[in-house]
């Protein structure tokens, strides 16, 4: 752990790569679990060994998931956090709350490209209804085109940091919120430093290839956090 911010290491496929979070000192780590457009994806029962006596605490990304398979996967591998990739309907999320209070709920908010416009009306409606339905956490990330195919995170594309602040100070304080998107190593303070979130998501960034991690980038990332909090001379709270 960081003193400061919270760092999440997505895209697991591996006991490995679970230790290998733990062991640098993230806060958690990220399964996708059954969603086909991403190449890291674990079924439900595969990914059962990673949240058996996990070595941190284990959040399970789903998309477009059907309500029952939502619930046989909490009861399956009890995570820490279900992560919702897609724009999920709030009533969804209000029924999984009151049937697994135990269970937190992160929303990925998706933007699209640096470069490419945005409409922030939306994209601010849409969080407060997250917000009312009882997300615990939100999440900024990319959603691009990849080799032909629409992605929701994973892509190791930023978004227009500028753009993620203005809407981030409208809602500092509610919830936690994480930094994803194209984070790696070399930009990981300076996202720190343009959004000033709780914490920072990597997948990608971090990778030696798609599903698996490279332990250099990993504790390149964790210090590259530290280092800001100490060059800031401040525990961010």
């Amino acid at each position: 752990m960081t003193a400061g911010f919270k760092v999440k290491l997505c895209g697991t496929t591996s006991r490995d790569d679970a230790l290998m979070a733990a062991e640098a000192g993230a806060d958690w780590f990220g399964v996708v679990v059954e969603t086909n457009f991403s190449p890291r994806s674990l079924t439900i029962e595969q990914a059962r060994e990673l949240f058996t006596a996990p070595p941190l605490p284990a959040v399970a990304l789903v998309f477009e998931m059907p309500e029952p398979r939502l619930e046989f996967l909490v009861q399956t591998l009890s995570p820490t956090a279900v992560q919702f990739l897609h724009q999920e309907q709030p009533d969804v999320q209000r029924r999984l709350k009151a049937k697994f209070p135990h269970v937190a709920l992160w929303q990925s908010i998706h933007l699209p490209p640096a470069g490419e416009a945005v409409e922030l009306a939306p994209v601010k409606e849409a969080i407060d209804a997250y917000l009312a339905a009882g997300i615990d956490v939100l999440l900024f990330d990319t959603a691009a085109t990849v080799g032909g195919k629409k992605k929701f995170g994973g892509t190791g594309i930023t978004a227009d940091w500028g753009i993620i602040r203005q809407v981030l100070d409208t809602i500092r304080g509610r919830v936690p919120v994480l930094l994803a998107g194209g984070i790696n190593p070399d930009n990981a303070a300076a996202g720190l430093e343009a959004i000033m979130p709780d914490g920072l998501d990597l997948c990608s960034g971090v990778e030696a290839s798609p599903g698996r991690r490279d332990p250099d980038k990993v504790r390149a990332l964790m210090a590259a956090v530290r280092q800001f909090v100490h060059s800031k001379g401040e525990t961010k709270q």
